[in-house]
């Protein structure tokens, strides 16, 4: 694990910093970038944005009544350490939207592209930092949680899923038009999440196929001290019989991985693949 989210979850000062800092951004791309060109955000945000257009209700107290039975199911199926956090996050977020709610008065962006793009940046970056801290700002948040632990189904696809059907209540509300850029700051705002909560944690999964298998493993073992798996492997042209080396490794390491094999076999067959998350020695695991 690395040594940044070990000082998160040891420091609990350190921890509700980023929290309230990351919020605090996502309250400002929301309230500062979104609701005045009237967008919709993602979430219980955006289900409140919405409920407020039409009746004026505080934002920051519609969001704590949506999120009540949201809680409920979270409580059943989650870890009750992350369900209490994300409690007290929740608590928090909803103060933050309310006292925030007029912050777009004092930001004179007018134009409506620039509004879902960056209102989406920011309330993704403010979402992605809290849960580098293994927390959330509850909401949907919860829900896709559940769905990660219990089906594997990634968060951004519930997300996104989600988000859909409020774009959709969106398009009926405030036309089609609106609709659409909210979709644009949506879909922004998922990939910014996405990229701020696991960044510094990406894995790759490599595939050497040389005459030197061998040597090329002991090097990776030695040098990079990641393991190593021999896979049989027969060419279908030629049946000649070889050794599939077959690692994980983290994306900086992937010149040194080329340069060992290339070292002792210039014509090694190297292929390179993404890999969504690792549980294993070696490795962080990805919360979320």
């Amino acid at each position: 694990m690395s040594k940044v989210n070990t000082a998160l979850q040891d420091n609990l000062l350190l921890r509700y910093s980023v929290i309230i800092a990351g919020m605090t951004i996502a309250c400002i791309g929301i309230n500062g970038f979104l609701r005045p060109a009237h967008l919709l955000s993602g979430g219980v945000p955006g289900a409140s944005a919405a409920i407020n257009y039409l009746t004026d209700i505080n934002i920051g107290f519609l969001t704590f009544l949506i999120n009540v039975p949201i809680f409920v199911l979270g409580f059943i199926y989650l870890e009750k350490d992350f369900c209490v956090t994300s409690l007290i996050n929740m608590l928090l977020f909803s103060t933050l939207l309310g006292v925030t709610q007029d912050i777009g008065h004092f930001i004179p962006t007018k134009d409506i592209l620039l509004q879902s793009i960056y209102g989406g940046i920011l309330s993704g970056i403010g979402t992605g930092l809290v849960f580098r801290t293994k927390s959330s700002q509850g909401g949907t948040d919860i829900i896709a949680a559940i769905l990660k632990f219990k089906k594997n189904i990634p968060m951004k696809d519930t997300t996104f899923g989600i988000n859909i059907m409020i774009v959709s209540i969106g398009g009926i509300l405030f036309g089609l038009d609106l609709a659409l850029y909210t979709l644009i700051g949506m879909f922004i705002s998922a990939s910014a999440m996405n990229f701020v909560k696991d960044a510094m944690n990406y894995q790759k999964s490599v595939m050497v196929i040389s005459k030197e298998s061998d040597c090329i493993a002991r090097d990776i073992m030695e040098i990079l001290h990641r393991g190593v798996t021999f896979l049989d492997a027969e060419g279908a042209y030629t049946h000649d019989r070889k050794k599939l080396i077959y690692c994980i490794v983290s994306s900086n390491e992937i010149p040194k991985i080329k340069e060992i094999a290339l070292k002792y076999d210039k014509k090694s067959f190297i292929s390179v693949n993404d890999v969504s998350e690792v549980k294993g020695r070696g490795f962080k695991e990805k919360f979320l």
